[in-house]
């Protein structure tokens, strides 16, 4: 019996594919045909948990609000370091010079801020909530009356560093919950093996109840090989090395 899919050059939406297509064909089969009606879910239900898998390792629905955050964050820090700097360096002897004090504070911790990606921003600005959170800090920023452009910073970060939590959260739970893709996808392959070996068998004893949809699906497995070994050549080829010149 010829070997028609070949496991080897399939990838998880090839799977998905060749199992939509393998569930649309042999629908009118499923109602008259018991054996293959057990075939057809046990297929599936394999084809179910690996879109539901698929789904579940996509982009979390927290990763575009946790970048709108951090913007906002990012936001909330250079408008207190930019007031903090412009009352350092007025003429106004006083609150110059307290200024002074708490910009130093924020160079110490908050300078490399702007450049930092999302864990170590965070870690710089829980430094930096720190310091300016003692009391001597706290103090100076109410005489400045900065103290609302702070708690703003603050409140921008502690949001951000929950929903931060809340993704760290969410890929824990699923990366215990799911089961790796190519595991479900060799179960899909066995199953619609066994559901075109049947459908080959029976074609051989009844070709005009079997007959079109063999072949139907026979075209169909032919064509998502066909483009599945196109890429494979792309993919091998674009890993060749060049080749070297040749000596005269």
């Amino acid at each position: 019996m010829e070997k028609l899919i070949v496991p080897s050059l399939l990838s998880v939406s090839d799977g998905v594919l060749m199992a939509e297509r393998f569930e649309k064909t042999i629908q009118a089969l499923i109602e008259t045909d018991p054996k293959m009606k057990k075939l057809y879910n046990g297929m599936t239900s394999v084809y179910k948990r690996l879109v539901k898998n698929q789904k579940n390792g996509g982009k979390s629905l927290l990763t575009g609000e946790l970048l709108q955050l951090g913007k906002r964050r990012n936001r909330a820090r250079i408008a207190f370091r930019d007031i903090l700097h412009g009352i350092s360096v007025s003429l106004i002897e006083e609150p110059s010079a307290k200024a002074l004090k708490l910009y130093a504070v924020y160079e110490k911790h908050g300078a490399t801020a702007n450049k930092a990606g999302y864990k170590k921003a965070t870690a710089i600005l829980i430094l930096l909530i720190a310091e300016f959170d003692l009391p001597a800090n706290q103090d100076l920023l109410k005489e400045l009356n900065i103290l609302p452009f702070y708690e703003s910073l603050k409140t921008a970060h502690e949001i951000f560093d929950s929903v931060s939590k809340q993704k760290s959260d969410e890929k824990a739970i699923l990366a215990t919950d799911s089961e790796p893709a190519t595991a479900i996808l060799e179960e899909l392959i066995s199953s619609m093996t066994d559901i075109l070996a049947m459908i080959q068998l029976n074609n051989q004893i009844d070709k005009a109840t079997y007959g079109e949809i063999y072949n139907q699906l026979v075209t169909y497995i032919n064509e998502i090989n066909t483009t599945a070994r196109a890429r494979k050549t792309r993919k091998q080829n674009s890993n060749e090395p060049e080749p070297k010149p040749e000596t005269v």
